[in-house]
């Protein structure tokens, strides 16, 4: 059973607090990390389908994984048979 929840933690104020609360009670007193988890991935997915966003979004998550601005093409060579 998860812990009641408790708003020192996370710090949201009122009336949001204890929105929070009587809403994890309403589902089995759930931990508040599922509801957090759970909002933040649903607010992401839909400011993403805002194109400046996205374009920003994409911007930020190629610079942190280093990878280059540019589609570089990778091409075979063709052996010839002897």
């Amino acid at each position: 059973m998860a812990k009641p929840y408790d708003d020192k933690r996370y710090g949201l104020g009122e009336p949001l607090a204890t929105m929070v609360r009587d809403f994890l009670a309403a589902n089995y007193n759930a931990p508040a990390i599922e509801l957090f988890r759970e909002a933040v991935q649903e607010h992401i997915e839909r400011r993403l389908t805002e194109p400046h966003t996205k374009e920003r979004y994409e911007r930020a998550r190629q610079k942190r994984l280093g990878q280059p601005k540019k589609v570089i093409r990778l091409a075979t060579e063709k052996k010839e048979s002897c």
